[in-house]
């Protein structure tokens, strides 16, 4: 496996290697990324700092900008401007990767980061840098303005656009107009349409975006007139569509959590208050007659406000924690104002709601927004109490430079159950945080660590990738710990089987990754098994392609007798690789004379005869 050692000249990152970058792109996008890059796709690698940039070559006629973010325990964040979505890094990440590893010493240009270009310029050579930018970019001059504008806190930190307070808008949001598209929405399905539901709720997504992006921009006010329309209009025409699945129903929701959060975002006066739980009690009313209940968060909040006094004592620091709300929805209300009171930057308010309501993780978070590290750390090891809190915090640190303080919250995330009840839900949320260690853990020097994580997050989610990670960092000791791994792969119940799979069939264990199957396996892991068995275990391919084509053509069911065929092909390869092609021919005899008035099945029996010619 190939792997880059850093030149005394390039900052002193660690050296990442092909089995990293498996661990983090899906099969075909590493493949397509290796193609690229020996094609020579990628063009020059810059690196600033931890900062790793270059353009490549893709389907497009301009290249596709590559950003990388490097740190002590490889790649920290990865992004890429073309518009893949589909889970795990992109071709072009992974091509960027696979250059840098194998770039030649020197060919990576290394220049300063921006702070270092910085430092030494005096305030007007900084000004004069400034006007020049902003003269060529208009929406640099708005950010800037931006950041200016906001509270400390979120300058510090950057996130003018989340927490600055919104100045309010010079015109009103049309909700005339929404009401309009709400109804066209309606309208363009059929009532009797079962799959109509789909898209009206995918229609009506753009619509909630625009709600949520008022809330989220800390101007609750205008979203209040578009969300009365919204649910105005929905609750009078959702009644008319076929429900079976319940998603329609399930829409009051969303909408009621919306509402809570327009509610205290806007923090109405009384007699408008007033108004809106009206509005609100008449919509529950319609929504419960068809057993929905999504307005009780909302009526909540329009009953609380911000005048309870619990939380009036809290955002000061004077409140009890055995005292605080314990209605229905107290925890999701807390989250929601703890959200307004930071978006507006009323951080340290924040801070003391959070710490009074004990939620632990969003203390943890409001501490490193204001940069207060040691304080969130040593919070995090005291009164965190699931490894996925861990987990989000451990990530929050490391994305602010902090790995060492990140490696400490996660180790100790490994030693804490999970949020939901189930044992299962918990050693999942273990797992994933466990391989998202390994790396951090090996880059710091903590290689007892990185494997065991790895070795934990293998048994309860097996990836051949994670594997091929942890035979590397293990060296000289990974015969014994293979060892260790195979076995507990073997005992296993992960539902998980296809990983456990692929670890037999690389290691060439074909009766273990027969085992694995199970009773019920999937059609595409039983096919590579049977492919990988085809030399060594005929006769077991031989029993299970036969039973497999069987099922399907016993069920009668002609649009899947392509599938049968495929089945039956590997069966009689099985047979030919176990010197047994009479019996292939009398099985083959056997199907026609029982089946023989399936004409589209005897058609193709006679391509499969025809294609082995």
């Amino acid at each position: 496996m190939g792997s880059k050692q850093i030149t005394p000249a390039q900052p002193q990152l660690p050296p990442l290697s092909e089995a990293q970058i498996r661990q983090h792109a899906s099969a075909e996008s590493f493949a397509r990324g290796a193609d690229y890059e020996r094609r020579g796709a990628v063009g020059q690698l810059v690196l600033r700092g931890d900062l790793l940039q270059t353009e490549v070559e893709g389907s497009e006629y301009e290249p596709y900008r590559v950003t990388v973010s490097l740190d002590a325990g490889g790649v920290r964040a990865a992004s890429c401007s073309c518009p893949y979505d589909w889970g795990g890094w992109c071709k072009h990440i992974v091509a960027t990767l696979l250059a840098y590893i194998h770039a030649a010493p020197g060919a990576v240009v290394v220049r300063p980061p921006l702070a270092e270009l910085l430092a030494g310029l005096d305030r007007g050579q900084l000004e004069g840098l400034l006007l020049r930018l902003a003269a060529h970019d208009a929406e640099l001059i708005e950010r800037i303005d931006a950041l200016l504008a906001a509270p400390p806190a979120a300058a510090a930190t950057g996130n003018a656009e989340g927490a600055a307070v919104a100045s309010g808008r010079r015109t009103a949001v049309d909700a005339a107009a929404f009401r309009q598209q709400i109804r066209r929405i309606f309208r363009a399905e059929r009532p009797d349409d079962y799959m109509a539901y789909a898209s009206i709720l995918a229609n009506l997504a753009p619509l909630v975006a625009q709600i949520q992006a008022f809330l989220d921009g800390d101007d609750a006010q205008s979203a209040l007139p578009l969300l009365e329309a919204l649910t105005d209009e929905y609750s009078d025409a959702w009644v008319d569509y076929d429900d079976s699945d319940g998603e329609l129903g399930g829409f009051f929701d969303e909408l009621g959590a919306l509402w809570a959060a327009a509610l205290l975002g806007a923090n109405p006066k009384k007699a408008e208050l007033k108004r809106w739980r009206e509005r609100l009690e008449g919509w529950a009313a319609s929504a419960e007659e068809y057993g929905c209940e999504g307005f009780g968060i909302a009526l909540q909040a329009a009953d609380e406000g911000w005048s309870e006094p619990w939380i009036d004592a809290a955002i000061i620091g004077e409140a009890r924690p055995d005292r605080r709300p314990t209605g229905a929805y107290a925890d999701e209300l807390l989250a929601i104002r703890l959200r307004i009171l930071e978006r507006s930057g009323h951080t340290r308010e924040a801070l003391n709601l959070a710490a009074a309501a004990g939620m632990a993780r969003e203390q943890a978070l409001l501490l490193l927004g204001m940069g207060r590290v040691d304080e969130a750390v040593a919070l995090g090891r005291e009164q965190l109490s699931s490894a996925e809190e861990a987990l989000e915090i451990a990530q929050a640190l490391r994305e602010r430079g902090e790995p060492a303080h990140a490696l400490t919250i996660g180790e100790h995330g490994l030693s804490l159950g999970g949020s939901e009840p189930t044992i299962y839900a918990q050693e999942h949320a273990r797992a994933r945080l466990a391989a998202w260690l390994v790396d951090l853990a090996a880059g710091q020097g903590r290689s007892d660590l990185a494997l065991r994580a790895g070795a934990e997050a293998l048994r309860v989610a097996p990836e051949l990738a994670l594997y091929l990670r942890l035979a590397e960092l293990a060296s000289a000791d990974w015969p014994e710990l293979r060892e260790r791994l195979l076995t507990a792969l073997r005992a296993s119940k992960s539902w998980m089987v296809a990983g456990r799979i692929d670890i037999f069939l690389h290691e060439g264990l074909i009766d273990d990754a027969i085992a694995a199957l199970g009773q019920h396996p999937s059609g595409d892991d039983l096919a590579r098994v049977m492919d990988a068995a085809l030399a060594t275990r005929p006769d077991w391919v031989i029993a299970a392609a036969t039973a497999s084509a069987a099922a399907i053509i016993d069920a009668g069911k002609a649009q899947h007798y392509g599938s049968a065929i495929e089945w039956l092909r590997r069966a009689r390869a099985a047979y030919q690789a176990a010197g047994r092609q009479p019996e292939w021919q009398a099985h083959l005899q056997g199907l026609r004379a029982q089946h023989g008035r399936k004409y589209k099945l005897m058609g193709l029996l006679d391509q499969l005869e025809r294609a082995r010619r």
